[in-house]
């Protein structure tokens, strides 16, 4: 019988082979998983991976505006318009203008989350209760007041020193510009209208000094600025005291841009807002008329006696 040697009984060679094998499927395996994983980690970071990925849109900037609010005095009764930031704050404001004016009173407030806080709020009824002229109307929009309407010299005076006490270092447009004849010392419109003698001056006269004014208006539109209602107001003086069978026509300052027609419909509309406000001042609507300015070119606004 053949013997078969220690070294070789101790390690077949079928099972050196097979573990031998074993031993490269092993090596095997752990090298595809390392490059597998390898892989998975260079396509994680790849942009071409990230790209795929959705972004989250931003959300879109929330715009904030000043908290508005109008008040109009009509007759005694007192209209009211404007947005408050909350809901607490417009009901606040409902029931201290209620209790300012012991009149009728209506109105309207909006709530707007976008609206910033009002600065004016906690003030407003000791404001409010000082606006007892009729046709008088004050607007506040952050820490701007504009008065308008109808409201004699002394009027405007007592409004403004109240807006200053309670409302110090805001802006104070509108009828309030020219209160103390600041306006008349600089302004060659106020001058000439200042200089007319109540009573003496006739139509040619007031029309020569309504012509010096310059007035303003929003680009483009019809409405008159602020700052021109002070000299508007004295004009509107000026007509009152002159004849009282005279008539004036207002023709419309034109934009000078765009079709001939379109420049006279703007031309019309601004007429039409200087006669408004003549007569919102006290000026006898029987005594004005309104005319536009024909073709596209830039034209100043202008006023001529009627016969």
């Amino acid at each position: 019988m053949r013997t078969i040697p220690p070294a070789s009984r101790a390690n077949p060679p079928a099972l050196a082979f097979g573990r031998h094998r074993a031993g490269l499927l092993s090596l095997a395996l752990a090298v595809a998983l390392g490059g597998g994983l390898s892989a998975c980690n260079r396509d994680a970071a790849s942009p071409d991976a990230a790209s795929t990925t959705p972004a989250a849109a931003a959300p879109a900037p929330v715009v904030r505006f000043d908290a508005k609010l109008s008040l109009v005095n009509n007759n005694g009764a007192i209209r009211y318009d404007g947005t408050l930031d909350t809901e607490a704050n417009r009901k606040a404001l409902s029931i201290a203008l209620a209790q300012a004016y012991s009149g009728q009173i209506s109105g309207n407030l909006n709530v707007d989350k976008a609206a910033k806080p009002a600065p004016w709020l906690d003030k407003l009824p000791q404001f409010a209760a000082a606006l007892s002229m009729s046709g008088a109307a004050v607007s506040f929009e952050g820490e701007k007041i504009e008065l308008s309407g109808q409201a004699s010299d002394a009027d405007r005076a007592v409004l403004l020193e109240k807006a200053k006490t309670l409302f110090p270092g805001y802006q104070y447009g509108g009828l309030f510009e020219g209160v103390g004849g600041a306006a008349a010392s600089s302004d060659a419109a106020a001058q000439a209208l200042a200089a007319l003698q109540p009573g003496k001056a006739g139509p040619a006269e007031i029309v020569k000094a309504l012509n010096q004014i310059n007035l303003r208006f929003d680009d483009g539109g019809a409405r008159i600025a602020p700052a021109s209602l002070d000299i508007l107001s004295r004009a509107a003086k000026a007509i009152q005291a002159g004849p009282a069978d005279a008539r004036y026509e207002i023709v419309g300052p034109g934009g000078g841009a765009g079709q001939p027609s379109d420049n006279e419909t703007l031309s019309r509309q601004r007429a039409e807002a200087v006669k408004v406000q003549l007569i919102v001042a006290g000026v006898n609507p029987g005594a004005l008329d309104t005319k536009a300015a024909t073709g596209a070119a830039t034209t100043p606004l202008q006023f001529n006696a009627v016969k």
